[in-house]
């Protein structure tokens, strides 16, 4: 069936009648179906639509009101119209079977050609109507669904146009304050700067007139006034070294740290430290050892900054050991990195807490031994500025082991590097 015309079936078992149908029907210019038996009309009814069924009543071996009652049963064909052509009897109770079968008429041969073609005519056209209502039903259908998918690509676009607004106001106001922090971390760090150096030097006047009187220069001293000397001399020196601390750390946020790089010979480093702890450890009560391989080593780095780490880890392990020995374990991996760790038997470290004792101003010890919290801070930081790490092990009742890993060498590139990456150390 195309979109112009529609099929007509004409049903008999006489191709002469077929012929004869065929050419009454010929002028309304439609595509006109043959089936010579009801089980050929039945085929035809299940692949094609059509307008109208022309049925012949009287048929070998299926008659016509058998094929009208099994199409009328069948969903897709139940609203044929159906027009019966009979020349048996003309008796009311066939008419009235013909019709309880589901036909919408009745004619009997012969028949009048203008009235058969002009009631076929009739469903033909009734037919086309129907067509296209459902023609425009679908349009119909296919508009509102554009219309609602346009609404919603249009409420997509608008959330979008939204989103993006907002996304780009959010990225304004985190600009802002990216500004606004790095604006507050400067003048702090110039605050610090500013303020370490104006207090380092009243501080040193103040322990150097008090280690002056300690040696008697002004005269003798009574046991009280020593002792207030003392506790002087030793609040100005944790003072000083609170200041130093800040300085440093003043330096790395901002980027200004210099690395100066040499040879670094282990474990020579380590046994002069060692020294230099000796009268805290002695004070403490703790015994120094020191555990390599037997071999000495040198790596090229700042050995004034491995110092400052190594010399930081010894004090906090005498510091807080309890007064049980520490060990030093130095050793070179097979990359020819050195690795340090400094091993105590004091308090150890929640594993809660790992994490937050290498952050600023933190003391997470129970102890009250005197700390500027920033010792670890400025260390684990110089460390990564020597592309190297600091870390912990700890446990809590047994003790704690930092290891400090620092690489065969550091290049001039990994300075410049390591200097610009100063500032945004964490």
């Amino acid at each position: 069936m195309t979109a112009d015309h529609v099929n007509i079936l004409l049903v008999d078992d006489r191709p002469e009648n077929l012929l004869a149908l065929e050419a009454i029907l010929e002028p309304l210019g439609q595509n006109l179906i043959r089936a010579e038996s009801g089980p050929d009309a039945l085929k035809q009814v299940l692949v094609l639509d059509f307008a109208v069924i022309l049925l012949d009543v009287q048929m070998p071996d299926m008659n016509g009101f058998e094929v009208a009652e099994i199409i009328k049963s069948r969903e897709r064909s139940r609203t044929i119209p159906i027009i019966f052509l009979s020349a048996i009897s003309k008796e009311d109770a066939y008419v009235f079977k013909g019709y309880s079968m589901g036909a919408v008429d009745y004619v009997f041969k012969p028949f009048n050609t203008d009235v058969l073609r002009s009631k076929v005519a009739v469903f033909v056209e009734l037919f086309i109507k129907q067509r296209e209502l459902q023609n425009q039903g679908e349009l119909l259908r296919e508009s509102q669904k554009r219309e609602l998918e346009l609404e919603h690509r249009t409420s997509l676009l608008e959330a979008e146009a939204r989103s993006a607004a907002k996304l780009s106001q959010m990225n304004e106001e985190l600009h802002r304050r990216q500004v606004a922090l790095e604006q507050a971390m400067g003048a702090r760090n110039r605050f610090y700067a500013s303020m370490s150096h104006e207090l380092r030097t009243p501080i040193n006047a103040v322990i150097g007139y008090s280690t002056i009187m300690l040696d008697n220069i002004y005269g003798p001293l009574n046991a009280k006034q020593k002792e207030g000397l003392q506790r002087t001399l030793k609040a100005a020196r944790h003072l000083l070294e609170l200041v130093n601390d800040v300085l440093d750390l003043s330096k790395i946020e901002a980027g200004k740290i210099e690395l100066s790089l040499q040879p670094v010979m282990f474990p020579s480093l380590i046994e002069d430290l060692f020294v230099t702890v000796r009268p805290l450890a002695d004070e403490y009560g703790s015994t120094l050892s020191l555990d390599t391989d037997g071999e000495h080593f040198n790596i090229v780095s700042d050995p004034r900054r491995v110092r400052q780490i190594l010399l930081n880890l010894l004090s906090n392990a005498i510091k807080f050991g309890e007064g049980k020995p520490i060990r030093v374990l130095c050793k070179r991996n097979e990359d020819g990195s050195a690795q340090i760790e400094v091993i105590d038997q004091g308090l150890g470290i929640e594993q809660d807490d790992i994490a937050r004792i290498f952050e600023e101003f933190v003391q997470v010890s129970e102890s009250k031994q005197p700390g500027t919290g920033l010792g670890l801070p400025i260390s684990r930081r110089l460390a990564q500025l020597l592309d190297g790490s600091l870390t912990v092990r700890s446990v809590p009742g047994e003790g704690s082991a930092f290891r400090l890993t620092l690489p065969a060498s550091l290049g001039d590139d990994a300075v410049s590097t390591a200097e610009l990456a100063a500032a945004t150390v964490a």
